[in-house]
């Protein structure tokens, strides 16, 4: 990625999780810099329109800070996002996420369901959720 592009992302998880959910946490982390860290963004006309990353994890894959522009927000980028990255993953890998308890809905229409129980994570409701993949273990 060129700095710019760079900078649109971190600008627009910036803007959703720090300033709009008032969450002050570390949003630069290691996992970034993991070659194996894969961000997927729509642009829009000012920079990233939305945005994910998918990470390797313990034997299975995780998708983090999905977000998208207040602006952007039901037209259905999001669900483009996720579309590819499953689509990326394929159907055979196990895939989690730490979705926040009010967009559990969204992850289910991609296959994810529930597991454990709700916890807070920066003062917001959270819930872990996994999408099984066909490949037995």
């Amino acid at each position: 990625m060129d700095g710019r592009t760079v900078y649109n992302l971190a600008r627009l998880r910036q803007a959703v999780f720090v300033v709009e959910q008032e969450c002050a946490y570390p949003d630069l982390d290691d996992a970034d810099l993991d070659p194996a860290t894969v961000h997927f963004w729509i642009d829009g006309a000012d920079g990233a329109a939305a945005c994910l990353r998918v990470l390797r994890g313990d034997g299975e894959w995780k998708i983090g800070r999905v977000c998208a522009a207040l602006s952007e927000r039901g037209t259905g980028l999001s669900a483009r996002l996720m579309r590819a990255a499953m689509d990326s993953l394929g159907p055979e890998v196990d895939v989690v996420l730490g979705a926040q308890t009010y967009a559990a809905g969204f992850y289910r229409k991609f296959g994810f369901a529930e597991y454990g129980e709700e916890y807070l994570e920066d003062g917001i409701p959270h819930i872990m959720m996994r999408r099984k993949g066909t490949n037995p273990k």
